[in-house]
């Protein structure tokens, strides 16, 4: 149960957070530009902090210490979100939203570690129904999120933020009493047996920390020199970071297009919520149309989805397209990992997944958050979305000139 509450109330937090942040911005006077800095700067810090946090997690050696370590994580993220609620010149706020992504996100990953390690030989078998309650708690912030923020404004959103991330480390601190009586002379041992299964699960994280340390480089080459892994990351490039990136410039294109903040947390809880079902279907329309067609499809989806957007559509169409972003988010961030896991050599497998999260995920939504942002100011929100789907466009040309379709 307190696995559950954990997810739930971490990605609360993300979910009352992130989608609202431009908005927010954009309510202190910062323009387009300004706004893609400052999000693009919090995914650059969070690909070292990641790795530099997920080396400390990894060298710790009980799983009562290990939660300390996030719960630790989960304090920290809430004084810099306090001290970024009081900053109004952007100097300032670069700073405070750069401070807040070094602990946010190596929190947020290293929980699914903590999840497997503590699930033992059922790690992967349980930990699913765990990982659920993170799409439920994403959900739930982003409604909260946008009902108190038409009612308080939008820096209201703060409050959930910092509210949901101390229920979340005082939980962490529960775990962490509780497992500390079960720890005894077997825990280095236990944690030895158990860490290829956490890093795993962790993906990108674990693997660039723990791998890294031991001369992963010319793992990577290895790698790398597999002529398919490097199609499909290029591949991954054009598809992740939009994804991501929607979450930051939606709310402008609603109200863009009459909605209000209000109903920003409405049909975002619907758009969320649409990726669950997709999620539990993939083995099956994997099973049916093979992995490599359903991603295929998805990846039209999201590049006709976003043209669509561009197009400037009114609040309520957005809100009949919903389902559109499950279609895509419920494929892709399953089926991604499964395809360059299995392209990957042999003992590759865990460095193909750091690659995609790397390049797929961050990088990619670097590049889509900073020029998002210099688009919001001279072409609207709906040239942001017309610049999405037409980088959707060129991933899914270039996987079907690569032949990425075929089985």
């Amino acid at each position: 149960m307190k696995y559950k509450v954990l997810y739930t109330f971490a990605y609360m937090a993300i979910g009352a957070f992130t989608p609202f942040i431009g908005p927010y911005l954009k309510s202190l006077g910062f323009s387009g530009s300004d706004i893609g800095m400052v999000t693009a700067t919090g995914t650059t810090v969070a690909i070292a902090a990641v790795a530099f946090w997920g080396g400390i997690y990894s060298r710790r050696e009980t799983r009562s210490s290990k939660s300390l370590l996030l719960a630790g994580l989960c304090v920290g993220a809430v004084v810099f979100a306090l001290c970024l609620k009081a900053a109004a010149a952007l100097a300032f706020v670069l700073l405070f939203y750069a401070l807040i992504y070094f602990m946010q996100p190596p929190s947020i990953s290293l929980i699914d570690s903590l999840t497997v390690l503590s699930s033992g030989s059922k790690a992967f078998s349980t930990f699913g129904s765990k990982r659920a309650w993170g799409a439920v708690g994403f959900a739930l912030g982003v409604f909260v999120g946008g009902r108190i923020a038409s009612l308080a404004g939008v820096g209201s959103v703060f409050y959930i933020y910092i509210g949901c991330f101390l229920i979340t480390a005082a939980t962490l601190v529960l775990i962490s009493r509780e497992v500390e009586s079960q720890e005894g002379d077997t825990a280095s041992a236990e944690g030895a047996e158990q860490g290829d299964a956490a890093k795993s699960a962790a993906g990108a994280e674990s693997a660039t920390s723990a791998e890294a340390a031991d001369g992963a480089a010319g793992t990577y080459r290895k790698l790398l020199s597999d002529k398919r892994v490097r199609q499909l990351l290029i591949c991954m490039f054009f598809m992740g970071g939009t994804n991501v990136a929607n979450n930051t410039y939606f709310s402008f294109l609603y109200i863009e297009g009459g909605g209000t903040l209000a109903g920003v947390g409405i049909v975002m809880l619907l758009m969320v919520g649409s990726e669950v079902p997709f999620m539990a279907w993939c083995d099956r329309l994997a099973e049916k149309f093979t992995m490599q067609k359903t991603i295929l499809a998805a990846m039209l989806i999201s590049s006709a989805r976003f043209i669509l957007y561009g197009a400037g559509l009114p609040w309520w169409m957005l809100v009949l397209l919903f389902a559109t972003q499950g279609a895509v988010n419920g494929i892709i961030l399953v089926e991604f990992v499964r395809y360059i896991s299995r392209l990957a050599p042999h003992g590759c497998e865990s460095l193909a997944v750091s690659a995609y999260y790397v390049i797929g995920s961050n990088i990619s939504t670097i590049v889509c958050q900073y020029i998002g942002g210099l688009l919001l100011d001279g072409f609207s929100a709906a040239g942001v979305y017309m610049f999405f789907g037409l980088f959707n466009l060129v991933g899914t040309i270039l996987y079907v000139v690569f032949g990425l379709h075929k089985a």
